[in-house]
């Protein structure tokens, strides 16, 4: 369900009766839940509980309730789930499976659980093998070496049906799943704790069960010493080692063939992704170019390639001149240039079909595409020209038609000047009354007089979304302000009058600049939240805001303030 980026509509503090009746609500859907875990949970007034109304990408409406800006709880459709957060402090709220950690990379692809994927007790345990749920039931997932959540989804099948399946079918429908955009929604922490195994993959007799490593090494019997001091060589042992040397085979040709994908989504990725803009950092690269990239049916593994780090594989690349990296403070590192006339650039070659798409669906391409029509309302003055097309005091109607129906009623009503067809004589009440004149004005004149008697508004569509706003447009501005120690910081105001997530924005400029970002609620004579970017990131911004979101260049003000280029 947050797999994908998601929209928020409104970001609203929950306080008095209200945080009751959601404290109410979390009781009614979670009976287990204790009265001191509840307690602890909504009563203090000193930790902000907000309630977040957001758009999924497949246009599902969700309200996400945080406390301290991490979710904890979401509705969908009137359902309450918990969130992994809320699990780790309350981890017996719902029932759990448990999964190899292996697994959980295809949860992270976009997966539900399959049921063979799920670990089950033993028999000597004496423990239901499924467990004891009903279809449609809530449920967590958790790994074999740490019990905390680490996604949330329903059940597809009750337990009884589980085991009838004979192990086969889908077991868990994955709606939420630790780092999707549901965790990141409002800077929320992503650190899990580790919480041990679960309960009943703990067993008292496990030294038994997996002895220390060399444990079981052959003792040599002295009496099997030869009188030359040979040892015999035991027929076992010579077996082992021949497994063994197999083995490291086996391991040099999987690190092969896994070095042989990390080239390829490299190379897939520079040459041919359609969204990647340098500078990008090193870590963005790697997670939303390189593994998007991976080949059907192979699944990229850095630690299983020789270079076993990703900063390897880049320093590798640099000796060869494919690309350059800067290191823009300690530990972070960015992708400053690709060479395009590298002979590894131009050699690699990917059929249209094979080549690494950002989405399969073409209106998702347009999801940030953001369109802006100034219009506005009809108001009792202006009424009599617009009746003709239907039009009533209080709607809203854009420029083009407005010049239609103006030079509709001109005509009909034989306004236009008969020596001069530039000109248009006021010689109805109405044009009176808008012009102020009985003297001949310009068409363009009329046009702009009728615009003025009426009030200004505005439509913003950002993607399927349309946002309308009273008054004029208010175009985002950006400005360079010195702080103290002569700290240069970019000011950026009316970013959600164009329906831009002020929190992901800022996000954007962290990762983008590596630089630290803030936000200030609604300034003094400001009508949306601002935003603060450290250094002067001007072309930065500019350059996402009209590429990335589509924002149309003239309402983007403050390029000039860019740094200028050294001669």
């Amino acid at each position: 369900m947050f797999k994908k980026p998601v929209r928020i509509k409104s970001n609203n503090q929950v306080k008095g009766s209200e945080r009751k009746n959601v404290k109410d609500l979390f009781c009614k859907s979670f009976p287990n839940v204790s009265e001191v875990e509840a307690n602890n949970l909504f009563n203090n007034k000193k930790e902000t509980l907000n309630c977040i109304k957001l758009v999924t990408h497949d246009n599902e409406t969700v309200q996400v309730y945080c406390i301290q800006k991490q979710p904890l709880l979401f509705s969908v459709r009137d359902k309450l789930f918990p969130t992994v957060y809320l699990l780790w402090n309350i981890p017996n709220l719902i029932p759990y499976f448990t999964i190899h950690p292996q697994v959980m990379s295809y949860i992270n692809s976009g997966a539900d659980l399959m049921l063979p994927g799920v670990i089950t007790p033993t028999a000597q345990t004496g423990l239901s093998k499924y467990g004891n749920v009903n279809a449609n039931s809530l449920v967590y997932i958790n790994l074999s070496n740490n019990k905390c959540a680490v996604a949330i989804g329903t059940t597809c099948l009750s337990s009884f049906d589980m085991e009838r399946s004979g192990g086969k079918g889908k077991c868990v429908n994955v709606h939420h799943f630790l780092g999707d955009y549901l965790c990141n929604i409002d800077g929320a922490q992503t650190t899990k704790p580790n919480l041990g195994p679960p309960d009943f993959l703990v067993t008292k007799d496990y030294e038994s069960d997996f002895p220390e490593l060399g444990k079981n090494k052959q003792e040599i019997n002295r009496s099997e010493i030869t009188s030359d001091g040979s040892i015999p060589q035991d027929k076992d042992l010579l077996e082992d080692t021949d497994d063994k040397n197999e083995t490291d085979v086996s391991n040099t040709n999987e690190n092969f063939d896994m070095d042989e994908v990390l080239m390829h989504c490299f190379l897939a990725s520079i040459k041919y992704s359609k969204t990647i803009t340098l500078p990008i950092l090193t870590s963005n690269f790697y997670k939303l170019q390189m593994l998007p990239a991976c080949p059907e049916g192979h699944t990229l593994d850095i630690k299983k390639t020789s270079y076993k780090k990703l900063k390897n594989f880049l320093d590798e690349m640099c000796k060869i001149q494919l690309i350059t990296v800067k290191e823009v403070k300690k530990g972070v590192e960015t992708i400053m240039s690709i060479n395009k006339e590298h002979p590894k650039y131009n050699e690699f070659y990917l059929k249209p079909d094979l080549r690494p798409k950002t989405d399969s669906n073409e209106d998702a391409k347009n999801v940030n595409k953001t369109t802006v029509t100034e219009s506005y309302v009809i108001t009792e003055n202006v009424l009599p020209i617009f009746q003709q097309g239907g039009y009533r005091k209080g709607d809203v109607i854009d420029r083009p038609n407005i010049h239609k129906f103006v030079t509709s009623y001109i005509k009909e009503n034989n306004c236009q000047e008969i020596d001069n067809n530039k000109l248009v004589k006021p010689s109805t009440t109405i044009l009176r009354k808008i012009c102020k004149t009985e003297q001949s004005v310009s068409w363009e004149e009329v046009f702009e007089k009728v615009c003025e008697s009426m009030k200004n508004c505005f439509k913003v569509n950002v993607g399927q979304d349309e946002i309308f706003n009273k008054g004029k447009i208010s175009p985002i501005t950006m400005n360079v302000s010195v702080r103290s120690g002569n700290k240069k910081v970019t000011i950026i105001d009316n970013l959600e009058v164009f329906g831009i997530n002020i929190n992901e924005f800022a996000k954007e400029c962290q990762h983008g600049v590596a630089a630290s970002t803030s936000i200030t609620p609604k300034p003094p004579g400001k009508k949306c939240d601002q935003l603060l970017v450290q250094g002067n990131q001007v072309v930065f911004v500019y350059n996402i805001l009209t590429e990335k979101y589509k924002v149309p260049k003239k309402y983007v003000l403050g390029l000039e303030k860019a740094p200028k280029k050294k001669k």
